[in-house]
């Protein structure tokens, strides 16, 4: 949202954002160290593919947080288009928001508790905890629920 750029949660996500293109030209970089070793050199390396893995799983919980403080995730909106009311739509925004915030704290919890349960284990090839790949989701669900707020808010003052 164009509005957003000189809030405090525009500057966050600019930061985001920035580390979302950081995360996109390690993970190149590692298929192309990986296809040189693998290809050229004979000796691929074993903690390649775990590394990409691991920070695509990140860029996707990231990424999600950064589509929805655009507003640029999918939506359906044939019922709400056909509603006359501008006030039934605000309502029914506000309970999707609602649901929608439900979900998102829901994930953290159960996020967190993966995240528990498995930070003692160990990755096969880079021996670091399993928790870091899990650890994904609980925070791009922390980092959705400040967008809602403020998507709730506007829904509010209309």
């Amino acid at each position: 949202m164009n509005g957003d750029k000189n809030t405090l949660l525009g500057k966050v996500f600019r930061g985001i954002d920035l580390l979302l293109i950081v995360m996109i030209v390690a993970v190149f970089a590692e298929v192309l160290l990986e296809v040189f070793f693998r290809y050229v050199l004979h000796r691929p390396l074993s903690w390649g593919g775990e590394l990409s893995q691991t920070i695509l799983v990140w860029i996707t919980f990231i990424g999600a947080a950064t589509a929805l403080f655009r507003g640029e995730h999918m939506t359906i909106d044939l019922l709400v288009r056909r509603l006359s009311s501008d006030g039934v739509k605000r309502a029914l925004r506000l309970f999707t928001l609602l649901v929608l915030v439900a979900f998102l704290v829901l994930g953290v919890d159960a996020g967190w508790t993966v995240v528990e349960r498995t930070w003692r284990m160990r990755t096969t090839a880079m021996q670091i905890p399993a928790g870091i790949l899990y650890l994904a989701f609980p925070v791009g669900c922390v980092l959705m629920l400040p967008v809602l707020v403020r998507d709730i808010l506007r829904t509010i003052r209309g």
